[in-house]
Parts: structure tokens; C-alpha cells; sequence
């Protein structure tokens, strides 16, 4: 094949993989406004809302492995157009309803084939060179800023007109996606450069990755206060809908606005200020800051005494969060060697996935009994704890680990 051909293949590719992860994007924010409608149905436990997040990462947490080790041996293209196959019967599902359990069960074979972005993203690699590989993915962050816009502002509109009609469009963009997978989406990944071993237990679970990690040096310390971030942050926002439902009233057309200001001020503030301070004030000090300003952001939401403010602290908090991400991420990055950032990019993933269970599931229960925004205090707790051991953190010469030949023998 010639060069020139080639590059025009692999642009052409990029092009149909940023369609399929935006409209995968799209489709996951779209319900953003309208879950806790749906289960209000049933139930009026702020438990019962969380654990559609709960379920969902759990399920994600334990089949991620699996699909990652599927897309190294069968291809990126048929792993990609199976996991959005089961997302589009997890939303069908879901807009049918009829029960709770129903609801749970649509987001269960939803997080189980939820491994379409992570195997987007391993097809970017795939066709990326050294180059350009930080450029293309570039792509993902678009994606992103343009799903959180998108998706909840067109989940606000449809859930004005049915609560169920955000989660078939949400399944009718899948499958769009699937049609474009089968047949616009060449294979990325050559059969000779396939993995041929075959799979072991301990390639399935993630724990064993994360030991591993944590036990290097000035990492357990950082994936501590990497937990307590994500716990905090996650368990706020599983429970934060609500919130608001409860205290102000809301309708899904507000919600979605709301994400939508979230959703501009994340693309603005990564695009604009991220690089700029963090070249000036370098990644442990803009964390920390970031940390602290959101203890003072979730009590101010608690206290807030109309809706209108909350749009003002969503930008601040939006813009605080954006920093902490790729702040804590690099000063991890940093801390190991240069074949150790593919296993590290997974425990970091799978540490996400982990609090996404355990902080929505303790945030739904402190406010079904404790009281009416107890998460936001919670919250305010675990950031000044996830701050102060931060502050206190102190990075390490890297030496020459060896947490892929731990993994491997």
C-alpha cells in the first residue's frame, strides 16, 4: 500500500471512530436528566437512583478486562461492534421499563459491554504513529466536550416530551454506531500482531494489577488520594439530581442546562487555562488547590438558597474538577517507567470504575438516612482528606520497576 494511501486510510478511520465515540457520548449523557425520573417511578429512595450508576460501574469494573484482552486477540472491530450491540439493548431495556429490577438490568448488560470508548481509544493507537498519536488522541477530549454539551441538552427536550424517549434515541444512536463499525470500519489491529497466548485468570482481574502498582514507589499514596477524589466527586453527582428535584423543584429541561454549563466550561477551562497554570505552577500545587476549592464548592451547593446560584457554583466546580483529572494523572505518569504507562492507564481506569460504585452507594444511603444533602458534607470531608495528603505527598526518583513482570510471572 503507499504512504499516501495509507495515511488517507487511517485518517478516514479517525474520522468514522470520532463519529461513533461522539454519538456513544451523546447517547450516555443523554440520560443525565431524566434518570431519576425514571426512577421515581418506583421508588423514592436516593439509593435506588444511585445504584443505576452503582451497577453499571461494577459491571464495567470486572468485564473491562475481559473485553481489553478480547480486542488483543480477536481485533478492535468485532469486540467494538459487540459492546455496542449490548449497549443498545441496555437502553432499549431501559426505556421499556415496567419495574425497578428492569431498569437495573438494562444498566447491567450496559456496563458489562460498556468497552466501546476503551476500545475506541485502543484503535486510535492502532493507527496512530509516535507523531501524532498525542494529536489524535485529542480526539477523545473533543468528544467528550461535545457529548457533555450535546447529550443533556437533548435529553432535557425529550424528556419534556416522554421520560423514556431519551433512552430509545440513545439505543437508535447505537445502533447507527454499530452500522458504522460493520461497514465503514477497517480492522486496526493485523492478525500478526494479535496476542496468540491464551487468557489466565489473573488477566481478568483487576485487583491484581492494582497490588501491583500500588506497592511501587509514591503511587499508593497517589491512587489514595486518586480514590478519595473520585469517591467524593461521584458520590456528589450520583445524587446530586436529586438534590435539586428536591429542594428546588426542577424540571429535566433545567438538569440538562445545568450539564450543558458543565459541559462548555470542562471544554473551555482543558483548552485554555489547564496547560497555561500548570506550566506555571506545576501539577501537585494546582491538584491540591483544586482539592481544597472543592470543599468550599460542595457546601456553598448544600447552602445554596435558589437555583439560579447553582449554575454560577457549577461552573466553579466544573472548572475546579477539570484541573484535578490530568493533574493527579500526570504526577502518576511520572512516577513509573515508560512500560509501565499502559498497565497504570488500566488501574487508573479500574480505581475510577471502583469508586463509582462505592461512592454513589455511600452517598445514597447518608441521604436516605442521615439527611437531604448529605453527600455534599461527605464530600467536603474526603476532599480536604484526598487535599491534605496531597500537600503532604513528595515524588520519587523512577526506578526500574517491574510491575509487567510481576503481572506476567
Amino acid at each position: 500500500m503507499r504512504p499516501g494511501h495509507r495515511q488517507k486510510t487511517s485518517h478516514d478511520a479517525l474520522g468514522v471512530i470520532f463519529c461513533i465515540m461522539l454519538m456513544d457520548i451523546i447517547g450516555i449523557n443523554i440520560l443525565y436528566p431524566v434518570a431519576p425520573y425514571l426512577v421515581k417511578r418506583y421508588s423514592d429512595e436516593a439509593l435506588m437512583v444511585t445504584m443505576l450508576t452503582v451497577i453499571y460501574a461494577a459491571a464495567q469494573f470486572f468485564a473491562a478486562p475481559l473485553f481489553g484482552k478480547l480486542g488483543d486477540r480477536c481485533g478492535r472491530r468485532p469486540v467494538l461492534v459487540l459492546s455496542i450491540l449490548g449497549a443498545a439493548i441496555g437502553y432499549v431495556i431501559l426505556g421499556i421499563g415496567g419495574a425497578l429490577w428492569v431498569l437495573f438490568l438494562a444498566r447491567l448488560i450496559g456496563g458489562i459491554t460498556a468497552g466501546n470508548l476503551s476500545t475506541a481509544s485502543a484503535y486510535i493507537a492502532d493507527v496512530s504513529t509516535p507523531q501524532n498519536r498525542a494529536r489524535n488522541f485529542g480526539l477523545i477530549g473533543v468528544a467528550w466536550g461535545v457529548g457533555l454539551i450535546v447529550g443533556p441538552a437533548l435529553g432535557a427536550v425529550l424528556g419534556q416530551i416522554d421520560l423514556a424517549m431519551p433512552a430509545f434515541v440513545a439505543a437508535a444512536l447505537s445502533f447507527v454506531n454499530m452500522l458504522l463499525a460493520i461497514f465503514l470500519l477497517p480492522e486496526s489491529l493485523p492478525k500478526e500482531q494479535r496476542e496468540h497466548s491464551r487468557l489466565r485468570a489473573n488477566d481478568l482481574n483487576p485487583f491484581v494489577s492494582i497490588m501491583v502498582l500500588a506497592r511501587l514507589p509514591a503511587l499508593g499514596h497517589l491512587f489514595f488520594a486518586l480514590c478519595l477524589f473520585n469517591f467524593a466527586f461521584n458520590g456528589i453527582n450520583s445524587t446530586q439530581t436529586l438534590f435539586f428535584i428536591d429542594k428546588f423543584a426542577v424540571q429535566p429541561r433545567q438538569l440538562g442546562s445545568l450539564m450543558v454549563v458543565g459541559g462548555i466550561t470542562v471544554a473551555v477551562v482543558q483548552a485554555v487555562l489547564v496547560q497555561r497554570l500548570v506550566s506555571r505552577y506545576k501539577e501537585k500545587a494546582v491538584a491540591v488547590t483544586s482539592l481544597i476549592g472543592q470543599i468550599f464548592t460542595a457546601l456553598a451547593v448544600f447552602f445554596a438558597p435558589t437555583f439560579w446560584l447553582i449554575y454560577l457554583l457549577t461552573v466553579l466546580n466544573s472548572t475546579l474538577s477539570t484541573f484535578t483529572f490530568p493533574t493527579i494523572g500526570t504526577l502518576a505518569s511520572n512516577s513509573v517507567s515508560p512500560r509501565e504507562q499502559g498497565v497504570l492507564m488500566g488501574v487508573t481506569t479500574a480505581l475510577g470504575s471502583l469508586m463509582s460504585v462505592v461512592g454513589p452507594l455511600c452517598a445514597g444511603l447518608i441521604y436516605d438516612h442521615v439527611m437531604r444533602g448529605a453527600p455534599y458534607w461527605m464530600g467536603a470531608v474526603v476532599f480536604a482528606i484526598a487535599a491534605f495528603g496531597l500537600y503532604r505527598w513528595q515524588p520519587v526518583a523512577v526506578q526500574v520497576a517491574r510491575a509487567e513482570d510481576q503481572l506476567l510471572g
